[in-house]
């Protein structure tokens, strides 16, 4: 079979999947930096390099299984279109999703600026969590690279953090865990730096909840 070098590389979404093409082989890496799925792939070589939409056929699609063996996330189909790699993605409890991914020249997880110098010293001490105008009583600590989220007054988060962004979007900055291969907190994702102020979600399951809003302590009035 011939392959395309337009195929082989690195291609990165974002925060969630990054995929490698070597020849007949892919390797799907999450956003722990482990591999989802290593498989043979099959693909008309010839069409592609044409510039024509070109369907990859996969030896193996399914991403992860529950404790019973069962499906639990998968790829649906794959496809290589106007030099992008559509994935659609599946997950049994949210449903499909379409991810676009954009070739590289570069290894993955390299997409990533850290702020620390420059934020970390602007976020220190106490933010309120403001809900209808009033302070819900939970409240985000900052002390060095260390931050804390408060539940009436019980830490439910206490770890290092980074401030982050994307290479191609470096004014839009977040607070992530130190271990950039992490998403996000567990109930908390990712939190935004907007200004004087953090927004984020709570999850809940695999829901997330209306936005959390926090505002600097010495700047709130009731």
């Amino acid at each position: 079979m011939n392959y395309s070098d337009k195929l082989n590389g690195f291609w990165e979404e974002g925060y969630h999947y990054y995929v490698e093409i070597r020849d007949d082989r892919m390797t799907v890496l999450d956003y722990r930096r482990k591999p989802a799925l290593e498989a043979n792939i099959q693909y008309d070589a010839q069409r592609l390099e044409s510039g024509l939409e070109t369907e990859i056929f996969l030896s193996d699609n399914v991403l992860s299984r529950d404790a019973y063996g069962e499906m639990m996330t998968m790829i649906r189909s794959l496809t290589y279109k106007d030099g992008r790699l559509e994935l659609l993605y599946y997950y049994t409890i949210m449903g499909e999703k379409l991810y676009t991914l954009r070739k590289v020249d570069r290894g993955p997880f390299d997409h990533i600026l850290i702020h620390d110098e420059k934020m970390l010293k602007k976020l220190e001490g106490k933010w309120i969590q403001v809900r209808n105008g009033a302070d819900s009583g939970n409240s985000l600590i900052f002390s060095g690279n260390r931050m804390k989220y408060l539940l009436s007054s019980c830490a439910i988060i206490d770890e290092n953090v980074h401030v982050c962004s994307l290479v191609t979007s470096p004014d839009d900055m977040f607070i992530t865990p130190e271990d950039l291969s992490r998403r996000d907190f567990g109930p908390i994702t990712q939190i935004k730096i907007s200004g004087e102020v953090l927004t984020s979600h709570m999850m809940i399951l695999d829901a997330p909840s209306p936005g959390l809003v926090f505002v600097r302590k010495d700047r709130f009035k009731a």
